[in-house]
């Protein structure tokens, strides 16, 4: 299975996935940063609650992330928020962190901590040995 790495096209918005330099379908070019990244993995729920979790990083929607997904979102080096959603709850324990030359990739697990009302997506700083195999 290749690598693919999820993008938001500068001209339409459009969030995407591709393996390399393309083309979005409205013809702007595609080009993958190649300062750092972030890798998401969200780990398996038991009790079947296998909603996508919607990805918000520094506010701007990035797609979602299945039940037992991985997704990499390739960055420039700065400061980033990473927030997640669940249906309709909004409730999340944010990371925020910096992407640096001396930490080029930061890797997250986010999980659900079950509640009586509401959820809350809970996402953690993990290593690169905690991430499923590429």
């Amino acid at each position: 299975m290749a690598n693919k790495f999820r993008i938001k096209c500068p001209s339409c918005g459009k969030v995407i996935d591709i393996e390399s330099n393309t083309t979005c379908s409205c013809g702007s070019p595609l080009v993958l940063p190649e300062d750092g990244m972030i890798e998401m993995y969200r780990v398996g729920n038991p009790f079947g609650a296998a909603v996508g979790f919607g990805i918000y990083l520094n506010d701007i929607p990035m797609g979602h992330l299945a039940n037992t997904g991985l997704v990499r979102i390739p960055v420039p080096y700065g400061h980033y928020k990473v927030h997640m959603t669940q249906g309709m709850s909004r409730r999340c324990k944010d990371q925020e962190f910096d992407v640096t030359p001396q930490n080029r990739i930061v890797y997250l697990k986010a999980h659900v901590n079950l509640g009586l009302f509401t959820n809350t997506v809970v996402i953690e700083q993990s290593t690169a040995d905690q991430m499923p195999a590429k």
